[in-house]
Order: C-alpha cells, then sequence, then structure tokens
C-alpha cells in the first residue's frame, strides 16, 4: 500500500504546474470539518490588513485577476 509520505514525495518531483493541478483537484474534496482553524498570528495578520483595507490604506483585486496572476506565476498559464 502507498503511504501518504510516498505520495507526498512523488507529488513534490512533479513540475511546480503539475502540483498546483493536483492542490486544485483536492481542495474541494476535503470537508470543513476537517480543517485545522487559523492560528492566533494568522487572525491578528488578517485583522491587520482588514484594518488597512478599511481605512483605505490597501487595495484589493478582483478573484480573477488574482488567480490569473497566481496561474502566470506558477507557470500553468503563458
Amino acid at each position: 500500500m502507498t503511504t501518504v509520505q510516498e505520495i507526498l514525495d512523488a507529488a513534490q518531483a512533479l513540475p511546480s504546474g503539475d502540483r498546483a493541478l493536483i492542490i486544485a483537484a483536492l481542495w474541494d474534496t476535503v470537508s470543513a470539518d476537517d480543517w485545522t482553524p487559523p492560528g492566533d498570528d494568522w487572525m491578528s495578520e488578517v485583522q491587520r490588513r482588514s484594518d488597512a483595507y478599511d481605512n483605505g490604506e490597501m487595495t484589493a483585486s478582483p478573484w480573477s485577476e488574482v488567480r490569473q496572476r497566481a496561474r502566470r506565476e506558477a507557470g500553468l498559464d503563458g
């Protein structure tokens, strides 16, 4: 039987674009109940960014632009 570590090792040997495809394929198959809640440091950062956005100190981008940029930087799109 294949172990989780063996699967991880094989996945990590793939090109980054293929790894991103695996992440996308698995993402929606995990139940919300199985996710670990974010820690205090993460929640502090979320609050800091939310406050900065509310105060006009930072802007946001639409998901379509963020996704396109991330795919391009991961080598998934030309």
